[in-house]
């Protein structure tokens, strides 16, 4: 992931420990599917549950799920983060080289 957003120049970490919610973020959505996909596989294969291939599917939906949507979790934080803290100063949107093109306005 960038350092700063390539269109405002908003600092994403800018603190130690600023990707904690994002795994937060991510681990709530992994086990959002996991549920789902448990549930719905108990639903449509009931009685006679395919246990091993119930199992299989859910170790692989543990490890899927979070691998692929980690970068999709980050930018959703940052989101969660910058709604929370959007008043506050300690915000860095701008570089050394503050604001560029029509951003210089902003400022």
């Amino acid at each position: 992931m960038t350092e700063r957003c390539p269109r405002c120049g908003l600092l994403f970490e800018r603190e130690e420990g600023q990707w904690v919610g994002a795994m937060i973020v991510n681990f709530a959505v992994a086990m959002v599917a996991l549920v789902s996909g448990l549930a719905a596989g108990l639903l449509l294969t009931w009685p006679d549950v395919p246990w091993t291939t119930v199992t299989v599917v859910a170790v692989v939906m543990v490890v899927a799920v979070p691998t692929v949507l980690y970068p999709w979790s980050k930018t959703v934080w940052v989101a969660i983060d910058l709604l929370m803290h959007r008043s506050e100063r300690s915000l860095e949107w701008f570089g050394e080289d503050g604001p560029r093109g029509s951003d210089a306005a902003l400022r």
